[in-house]
């Protein structure tokens, strides 16, 4: 009968720790904003330890409205918006490596996992040399990565020389149409770009727009 009672409750804490052991521990991915150097964008996701792999799941917003966890976001500077909790917008104002911490509670156990990762903020801006307006959402758009702040102006041409598209704004997100609305042909294409923040040159390059007409 002592031996009966052991093996359930051996079954009994195996079961329980089954429903309440829902993560080992947690991590979370910085993903740089598409338009603005300064901003990133961070993901939480759960990690289990499996005897030949690792497992990455993402959190889901089912896990927060039934406050299966807790979410809190912070580090050297606090986010500026936390979408579906488990979901943070970093904003700097300036240059620097900044460190940004998680830590999540998970409510059944009241087991608390903290992770830390650093987000590297460069005052660059990035220019892409090359994208494909098909209407596929993979790269539809020519978008230069600044601060977000400093406006930049600049001008694209084509091959013969004739503008195409000029714009200034903080951030440029070209769709690839000229002032008509109409999508140019593929082909490579000249820039020029000149920012209003004196600590940034001029910048000159190709560009290449690919698509297939038998794509749109």
């Amino acid at each position: 009968m002592g031996r009966f009672k052991a093996i359930i409750y051996l079954f009994f804490l195996l079961f329980t720790q089954n429903i309440f052991a829902q993560v080992d521990t947690v991590t979370f991915r910085v993903m740089p904003d598409v338009g603005n150097a300064y901003k990133v964008n961070c993901l939480a996701f759960k990690v289990n330890f499996e005897p030949t792999d690792t497992l990455y799941e993402e959190f889901e917003l089912s896990d927060t409205i039934n406050s299966a966890y807790t979410f809190n976001w912070s580090g050297d500077v606090g986010p500026v918006s936390i979408a579906n909790v488990h979901q943070a917008i970093y904003q700097y104002d300036a240059p620097g490596a900044y460190e940004i911490v998680l830590t999540v509670t998970e409510d059944a156990t009241g087991e608390t996992y903290i992770a830390t990762d650093t987000a590297y903020i460069q005052d660059l801006i990035h220019v892409p040399n090359v994208f494909t307006p098909n209407d596929d959402n993979i790269n539809d758009f020519f978008i230069v990565r600044a601060n977000g702040i400093d406006p930049i102006e600049i001008f694209i041409y084509s091959k013969t020389g004739t503008l195409v598209y000029k714009d200034t704004s903080p951030v440029i997100v070209w769709d690839g149409r000229n002032s008509s609305g109409s999508l140019v042909s593929p082909g490579v294409y000249y820039y020029i770009l000149k920012p209003s923040n004196p600590a940034h040159r001029e910048q000159k390059g190709f560009l290449h727009l690919i698509y297939h007409p038998d794509d749109l």
